[in-house]
């Protein structure tokens, strides 16, 4: 760690690099619950269901 540690140090500026990328990942968190708030219930049940639907037009397997 005292390896990794003394590289980050020697950089100047560094301490600007999570900042960027905690704002990234808040503004990401935020546009996903956004979109999840907007959604219509129709949309989400037809989504719901898309693995039992899938499953129901499957042809019959030939067992022998």
């Amino acid at each position: 760690m005292k390896l990794v540690r003394h590289y980050l140090e020697s950089i100047s500026g560094v301490e600007i690099y999570p900042i960027i990328s905690f704002i990234i990942f808040f503004a990401f968190f935020l546009l996903v619950t956004y979109m999840v708030i907007r959604m219509k219930k129709e949309y989400i049940d037809e989504v719901a269901n898309y693995a039992t639907d899938k499953a129901d037009e499957l042809p019959a397997s030939n067992e022998s």
